[in-house]
């Protein structure tokens, strides 16, 4: 089966807390084999999983959303890849104090790549656990 549209993410976990995933959907397209986020999985804490969308059809992209709780509460990753257009990834929901870095690679319109990496609040030299 040919593949006419794909969105790669990358999610990097470079916080000290698990991330579970609460909700996954392709609201265009489908999920990529092997590469497809399942509700209860869990991103341990500084590792790495990589989640894919595609569109099979011509003339329509892909759309996905990938949600994940914490104890921080909730990240929602959503990525929209049209047939003609700009695409589009909103990172929503990022805990407070936590920062993150998003990379697209779009040199290849067709077949997006995005990474991003979640980090934990800075500490300042002020900061203490008391």
């Amino acid at each position: 089966m040919t593949v006419y549209r794909s969105v790669k993410v990358v999610f990097q976990n470079s916080t000290n807390q698990v991330l579970t995933v609460q909700g996954v959907a392709t609201l265009k397209g489908q999920w990529t084999d092997k590469l497809a986020p399942k509700q209860g999985d869990e991103v341990p804490p500084q590792s790495a999983v990589t989640w894919m969308s595609e569109s099979t059809v011509i003339g329509s992209g892909t759309s996905a959303f990938v949600r994940m709780g914490s104890v921080h509460g909730y990240i929602r990753l959503s990525w929209t890849l049209p047939w003609v257009g700009r695409f589009d990834f909103t990172p929503e929901g990022i805990p407070d104090g936590c920062r993150k870095d998003v990379n697209i690679d779009d040199r290849q319109p067709d077949a997006v790549v995005v990474s991003i990496t979640l980090h934990d609040p800075r500490r300042g030299n002020n900061d203490r656990d008391d």
